[in-house]
């Protein structure tokens, strides 16, 4: 039976996968997510319901849109494929026991499920636009500030780590009003400032020594990009201005978000 169950856990990771795709592609536009139906950007036909099936519709249509024949990219098919197995290797390192599900467990698998949508789509925006979305990081600390109450409520942490995540949120706070007065001085948001919203967002989540792991992981991860940046602008052909530009930007708040994903799974294993 606990089979059974995991194959609707890696179906809803597939949902939201299929969901992140939207979600990347929508939000940096200012487009409506959660109302608006899908459309193909090539022929801007509404998608029907056979159309938006994760992973089936795929590779029932080949990788092409039904109405006009564009082909859909692949990374499309990957993300709910990974999202899929990243709610799968969760529901398991929480230990979840179907079907006798413990109500702690279940609120840490729907804290880690809202940390996971967060980071699923800042990393995707920040790797196609060098960007971290305030708006959506600005949804995360909801979250876990609701987590966090809800673990004081149930005497799960001390007043100690109330205060601790008080300090977090004023750090935050004094981030984004510099980034804020940057962004009216030179028109620009400062994108180092950005990661630092991002990172204190991380503090906010996990503890001090997985957030140390998730540092470093991240700084791998980012030397590792950076490396396949460099080596792809040599051999894309253009300008060598062009190349320069290229390789000097590259998402590393994409680096550490999966880093943060990879981490926290990994620590739930040896913890639960």
């Amino acid at each position: 039976m606990d089979i059974v169950f995991c194959i609707i856990v890696f179906i809803m990771g597939t949902v939201f996968g299929s969901f992140f795709t939207l979600a990347v592609y929508r939000i940096p536009l200012g487009l409506d997510i959660t109302h608006s139906r899908s459309f193909c950007p090539k022929c801007n036909h509404r998608l029907e319901f056979i159309d938006l099936i994760p992973v089936l519709s795929y590779i029932s249509l080949r990788g092409k849109c039904r109405y006009c024949g564009e082909k859909v990219r692949i990374r499309y098919l990957v993300l709910e494929v990974l999202s899929g197995l990243v709610f799968l290797l969760a529901y398991l390192s929480f230990n979840m026991n179907f079907p006798f599900f413990e109500i702690n467990k279940l609120v840490d698998f729907a804290a880690f499920v809202m940390f996971y949508v967060t980071l699923v789509i800042i990393l995707g925006i920040d790797k196609e636009n060098i960007k971290i979305n305030k708006s959506v990081l600005l949804f995360g600390i909801i979250m876990q500030f609701v987590y966090i109450l809800y673990l004081y409520i149930s005497a799960q942490i001390v007043t100690f780590d109330i205060y601790r995540y008080g300090m977090y949120l004023i750090l935050m706070l004094i981030i984004f009003l510099l980034d804020t007065l940057l962004l009216s001085k030179k028109g620009e948001s400062s994108y180092f400032l950005q990661i630092l919203m991002l990172l204190d967002y991380m503090l906010m989540c996990v503890k001090l020594n997985v957030f140390l792991f998730i540092i470093a992981l991240g700084m791998i991860f980012a030397l590792i990009y950076w490396i396949f940046k460099k080596v792809e602008c040599n051999f894309s052909g253009k300008p060598d201005i062009l190349l320069e530009q290229k390789s000097r930007k590259f998402g590393v708040g994409f680096c550490f978000s999966v880093s943060a994903i990879l981490v926290v799974i990994i620590n739930n294993f040896i913890i639960f």
